[in-house]
């Protein structure tokens, strides 16, 4: 993942039926509710730390899978607005691989805070910083702008347009 311009034209050229797209998004629901579970079972609440509402996997598995939708068309239309040419499979490829990559950077997470706390702090912030970075290089490649600042922008329009929809899908959302 040295250059990820490079991995997303990659992505972009194997050119994935929607079947495979579904599936490979799917997964990465499950993986990632896997994930999330495992560390609300292996992490100690810290001293003073509230016990987190207590919900269905099946709820928390349809909440995963619509915020990652809304994501993604988020990113397609905000994009669009832009000036940006992407089609759904393609940003769809490209968030799903990112999805697995963060996947990964959580499983790493998860057995730091068991090992090592201390590092964990510094792992997430070094997981969030290069997400950033590798989205801003895939949305600019999906929607060939050729400039990280209108990916950017599109990271910021997809946040404001996806918001609301992210806040009405949390329990005990202020919406």
């Amino acid at each position: 993942m040295i250059n990820p311009a490079v991995v997303a034209r990659q992505l972009l050229n194997i050119r994935l039926g929607r079947e495979v797209l579904w599936l490979a998004f799917f997964l990465a629901v499950v993986l990632s509710c896997l994930v999330q579970v495992g560390r609300l079972q292996f992490l100690p609440l810290q001293e003073g730390e509230l016990a987190p509402v207590s919900e269905s996997v099946g709820l928390y598995l349809i909440r995963s899978a619509a915020l990652l939708l809304v994501s993604i068309l988020a990113f397609l239309f905000a994009g669009r607005l832009l000036g940006g040419v992407a089609t759904f499979n393609g940003i769809m490829t490209l968030i799903v691989w990112l999805q697995y990559l963060q996947i990964v950077a959580m499983l790493i997470t998860l057995v730091l805070a068991m090992v090592l706390p201390f590092l964990m702090l510094m792992f997430s912030l070094a997981t969030f910083v290069l997400s950033l970075y590798v989205t801003l290089h895939f949305l600019n490649e999906a929607h060939k702008f050729g400039s990280l600042w209108k990916a950017f922008g599109v990271i910021l329009l997809a946040g404001v347009v996806a918001v609301p929809f992210v806040l009405a899908l949390m329990p005990n959302a202020p919406v």
